[in-house]
Order: structure tokens, then sequence, then C-alpha cells
């Protein structure tokens, strides 16, 4: 059993970020390591579980914590890859010994951020600087507080091309989940975007606008269809660099981002223009003027998170 990592996974969706995050990171860990990586089969216990609910990201991790002890105790190795949200400190105090941890995720908006979030991360820094020797962040936003660990997993490797697009269908693509749209500042902008008669695409969850075009939540390979008659793209205000975004800057996409980011920018991309979520008017201005831009071409980018994923018993 020695020779065995078992891992926890709750989403494994090719739909979703969380899911694609996923799925990158048990290749690598795959590609890393000689030992076998089998995935503890929950997909039937999941599938019990409405998706994004209380019961969904709160009680799943716990069942996949206690299925890691019981392989801890049977002598396997342990992997924890998702949900893994920094401020969740029971996740990283009561896993078992060892335990490879995923891509730790989080944002630094202010509109996610709350007195009792940042006290729970704080004890979850104390958790993690006590318990691991190496962590691997989703983003760069925890830059600061963790040196010596491994940042910016979500970006990993772009490869950008530049194409002459035959039919421009859509001015805007929005990726709309309306969980995480609360003060409805993204769906004002799908809005007021409409009502100056812009053509909208949206992926996610279904609005019922009849000016908009809703496509669902859908596979990569649909995705890159419809940006390929898209002209820019509106990323959602929780991530810098999301998938969402990435897909689109790869496919000549100019993309707008939330201004709270811009020092976390560190890769100085081209067509990536930051915008004020919280002010309506000079977001709708700032698009409005750089929508029209030529697209650029950007240097490929390619980060190195091999050390990570070598095994250290």
């Amino acid at each position: 059993m020695k020779n065995k990592i078992l891992f926890w996974v709750t989403d494994f969706s090719t739909k979703s970020g969380e899911g694609l995050l996923a799925i990158r990171f048990i290749n690598d860990l795959k590609s890393n390591t000689n030992l076998k990586v089998i995935r503890i089969d929950n997909r039937k216990l999941i599938s019990k579980f409405k998706k994004n609910t209380i019961t969904h990201k709160y009680i799943l991790p716990v069942l996949g914590i206690w299925n890691l002890w019981l392989a801890y105790f049977k002598g396997y190795k342990t992997c924890y890859v998702n949900y893994l949200p920094l401020w969740n400190f029971l996740i990283f105090f009561i896993l078992p010994p060892k335990t490879i941890l995923g891509p730790i995720t989080g944002t630094i908006s202010k509109h996610r951020s709350f007195v009792l979030k940042r006290i729970l991360e704080i004890i979850s820094r104390l958790i993690i600087n006590i318990r691991y020797k190496k962590c691997l962040f989703a983003n760069n936003f925890y830059k600061s507080l963790f040196t010596g660990h491994y940042h910016n997993y979500i970006i990993k490797n772009l490869n950008f091309k530049i194409y002459k697009k035959k039919k421009i269908t859509y001015d805007f693509l929005f990726y709309y989940r309306k969980q995480y749209d609360k003060e409805l500042q993204y769906l004002n902008l799908i809005i007021n975007l409409t009502k100056l008669n812009f053509k909208i695409a949206i992926i996610g969850d279904k609005l019922l606008d009849k000016n908009v075009s809703n496509f669902g939540y859908v596979n990569t390979k649909k995705l890159e269809l419809i940006m390929k008659k898209t002209k820019s793209a509106i990323n959602n205000k929780e991530n810098l660099y999301s998938f969402f975004a990435q897909k689109c800057l790869i496919n000549n996409l100019s993309v707008f981002y939330n201004d709270e980011f811009i020092k976390y920018e560190k890769l100085k991309i081209k067509n990536f223009y930051p915008i004020p979520y919280n002010n309506l008017k000079m977001a709708i201005n700032l698009i409005l003027r750089k929508k029209n831009l030529s697209i650029l071409k950007n240097q490929n980018i390619k980060l190195d998170f091999n050390n990570y994923f070598f095994y250290d018993p």
C-alpha cells in the first residue's frame, strides 16, 4: 500500500473551474510520481448532493476527510484535492498527517471579504505553517503571506496565437453565476450593454432575458466555438486569471477584469483591461473605449510546478 496515493475529489467536472483545476492537479500528480494515484470512488455519493448547496460544499468535504482517514489507517498515502478555500481552517486541521493538498483557493475581492473570513484565514495560516512543508495556491493573492510555497497554479501554461475571426456574432461573452453576483454588479453590466444594443452571449446560469443568447454550462469544445464568434468578454469579479479569462485571451478576445486585482496582474498580459465593477458608469465607459482595440500578440507563459508534486514522505 505504500506505493499508492488515494485521493478525494468533490468536483471533477470539465464544466467548472474547480473541476478543471482538479483534473490538471491529478494529471500533474500522476506525471511526477512513480506511485499509483487512485480516486476514492465517490461518484454515487456526490450525485446525491445538489451542486453548490450548503451540503455539497460543507458536508461532502467532511465525508472526504473521513474516507481519507480510513485510507490512512490502512497504510495508504492520502491526497485531498478540492473543495479547499483558505478560510476553511478545519480542513487543514483535521486531514490525516502528510496529506497532499490540492490547490488552495480564495479571493481578496472586497465584496467577498468580511471580518470573520479574515480571522478564519489567519487561523488557517497558523495551521498550514505548522502542518505543511509546501502548499499550492490557485492564485497569487496570498503570495506575500506564504513565501516559499507555490502560487498561480491556475495559469501554468498559456499559448497565445492570433488568427482572423471569420464572423463576429457576439460583442460580449459573460460567464454568469447568480450565486456569486449578490450585489448584481455583473448582471447590471449585462443589462446596460444590452440596452446599448450589443449582442450578448452567456454561459453558465441562464438569464431570463430575450436580448441575450443563453448557452448554459458548456464543455471546452463548445465554449471555443462560441469564442470564435465573439469580440470581447467580461471576467467574473472573484478571480483574476480564471479559466474563463484564459480561454478568452487564448481565443483572441479582449477581456475586462476587476480592477481590485491590478496589483496582482504581474504577467502583464495584453488585451486584458481593468474596470471598476463597483462603478457601473465608469466601467461601461472604459469598455466602450477599449472594446475595439486591436488584439496584440502575447508572449507564451509557462510556469513550473513540478517540484511541488515530488512526494515527500
